[in-house]
């Protein structure tokens, strides 16, 4: 009797085991699927150098141009920032810039719709009198 008994839990207990394994791959699955489904493909990574960082009036007007690009229904998600080093990194830190633009697309086409948008365009004509140099790192997620 008490073998029969060790031997019903050992099989309960492997049955329970096996059945929470699966879950728990499945639930993963599930919750990869959807994080990778949610999360924009696409980011358009751009730094701005101001022909004078000392001239406030022109830091200003390009920093309300950026932010007004927020207005593009293509872009799912955007990041304006300026340079922020720290002394673990700061041998290898470029803050040479004014500023950082980071714009996350769901796709590619998304990203290319954006880069002729007429109120793209207008911020570059608007604008490009005001940098001395520009940077695009583009990618898409792997």
């Amino acid at each position: 009797m008490e073998n029969s008994s060790r031997r019903t839990f050992i099989e309960k207990s492997a049955q329970s085991l096996a059945t929470g394994a699966v879950i728990a791959t499945l639930a993963t699955q599930t919750a990869e699927a959807a994080v990778s489904k949610s999360l924009p493909v696409f980011s358009h990574h751009v730094f701005f150098w101001l022909k004078n960082n000392k001239d406030q009036k022109a830091y200003d007007q390009l920093l309300a141009g950026l932010k007004a690009l927020g207005k593009i229904e293509q872009i799912k998600s955007a990041h304006i920032g300026k340079a922020s080093i720290n002394d673990f990194d700061k041998s290898v830190t470029d803050a040479s810039y004014t500023f950082s633009v980071l714009l996350l697309f769901a796709s590619k086409e998304d990203e290319e719709k954006y880069l002729v948008h007429p109120l793209h365009k207008k911020f570059i004509d608007d604008h490009k009198h005001l940098w001395s140099k520009v940077v695009v790192y583009d990618s898409i997620a792997i």
